[in-house]
């Protein structure tokens, strides 16, 4: 009896040891809240980067803004080189955002999170939120050059810095001196609002990234929340 006893306690201890460590294994590393938020990420820019594609389409690749300054170079005289400047900030425009996808991508790749669990918990476009505070100069530097290498073929930089100031004369929200510094930091604008709309979306259906490390990491935080003391606890 006492032999069978033993066994039982044994067995039982053994139970009890799986179902620990069955809880123990589920628990995302650092690592992993921070590779499943990256493919959050990366999926989120390659969406928002087709919806903006889908969206514009020859004068709507241009920002409302810029009306004012071709406005502007046809009151100060400079109207027959009106069509040349759109068409050439449209191809530079067109430029940068074809390689829209690289630069995000290498931002991303670039990018650390402090507490990726905490990001994970916090819903909405936390991901994005915190790629956009870390990364947001690196992308504009970089889709101002890119812009800028194309405005250089044309006559853009010798006449915007013209209409810029015309226009700043009497506008509220200056514009920028720079066609490049201008054009880039509407693309970006836009192009982190749009990524962090899709990260959104793609929380709410993560199961169809297919992603083994996105799946360990949402479904373990899924029921958490971020208490008073700022600790990660069941909701």
């Amino acid at each position: 009896m006492k032999h069978t006893f033993s066994i039982l306690l044994a067995f039982c201890l053994v139970l009890s040891s799986c179902a620990g460590l069955k809880n123990v294994l589920p628990i995302p590393t650092d690592l992993e809240s921070a590779l499943a938020l990256k493919e959050v990420l990366n999926s989120s820019t390659f969406k928002a980067i087709k919806t903006l594609n889908d969206m514009k389409n020859g004068s709507d690749a241009l920002p409302k803004e810029i009306q004012p300054v071709l406005a502007a170079l046809k009151t100060v005289g400079y109207g027959d080189k009106v069509e040349g400047i759109t068409k050439s900030i449209q191809k530079a425009s067109a430029v940068a955002a074809a390689e829209s996808e690289l630069i995000m991508k290498d931002a991303i790749k670039q990018l650390t999170f402090k507490d990726a669990a905490k990001v994970v918990v916090t819903g909405g476009d936390a991901a994005t939120t915190v790629l956009k505070q870390a990364m947001y100069k690196s992308v504009l530097n970089r889709y101002s050059e890119k812009i800028d290498l194309e405005l250089e073929k044309s006559e853009v930089n010798k006449y915007w810095p013209i209409a810029a100031g015309a226009v700043n004369i009497f506008a509220k929200e200056k514009v920028d001196k720079k066609a490049s510094d201008f054009l880039a930091k509407r693309a970006v604008d836009g192009l982190f609002l749009t990524v962090g709309a899709k990260e959104k979306d793609t929380r709410a259906s993560y199961k169809k990234m297919g992603s083994k490390v996105v799946n360990k990491v949402f479904d373990y935080y899924k029921d958490k929340k971020i208490n008073s003391k700022g600790k990660i606890v069941k909701s």
